[in-house]
């Protein structure tokens, strides 16, 4: 890697770091933690609701500018669905039939800092007016049953069925948590002596 390219990428990374930094700030305030380098999440009994930040162009290998663009994704997942995937299977801002009118600009310039405040205002008036009220629609478990424009697949909702009967496993419940960085409190203090955690 030249030192150009490297540079480039040392301030890609800085600039991903301010920006989800600061997109916690705000999400704290609506009840969201950030449990993973790029989702937040918010906790309920039975299921999770999370969001994710994507940097567009960052599975093609190094950056070329210090441009950052960015897709914010919603998903709602249930605690006792044992699958290793996170399914990305809400709304996202790239969803032009739904947001067109809403003008979201998440681009911002890492190296100046051009359009860096927009950028923020725009993460969090998506998380305000579009996120909250979508997850409100969901809020309650038997919805994700009922609608049918539940975002829960048939796999999804037989585990949040499972789990309202309350035959949700502890230990698929403890996958589904570590899967998306959260730890439960008392965690640590519960583990038994000399048994480490896992990586």
């Amino acid at each position: 890697m030249s030192s150009d390219t490297a540079s480039k990428t040392q301030i890609v990374r800085a600039g991903m770091e301010r920006i989800s930094a600061d997109f916690s700030v705000g999400l704290a305030g609506l009840g969201f933690a950030r449990t993973r380098s790029k989702f937040w999440t918010r906790r309920g009994e039975h299921h999770l609701q999370f969001i994710h930040l994507h940097r567009n162009g960052s599975s093609y290998g190094a950056p070329y500018n210090a441009s950052i663009s960015l897709r914010a994704h919603l998903g709602i997942a249930v605690l006792d669905d044992a699958r290793e995937v996170e399914f990305l299977n809400g709304p996202n801002t790239d969803d032009m039939a739904q947001f067109r009118d809403d003008r979201f600009h998440l681009r911002f310039n890492a190296a100046s800092g051009s359009t860096y405040e927009r950028c923020l205002e725009d993460l969090m008036r998506f998380a305000t007016t579009r996120a909250l009220p979508w997850f409100a629609g969901f809020g309650a478990p038997q919805t994700l049953l009922d609608r049918e424009d539940s975002p829960l697949d048939l796999e999804a909702r037989e585990a949040l069925a499972r789990s309202l009967r309350g035959e949700a496993s502890v230990e698929r419940v403890a996958a589904t948590l570590k899967r998306f960085g959260i730890v439960e409190p008392g965690a640590a203090r519960r583990r038994a002596p000399g048994v480490a955690s896992a990586s």
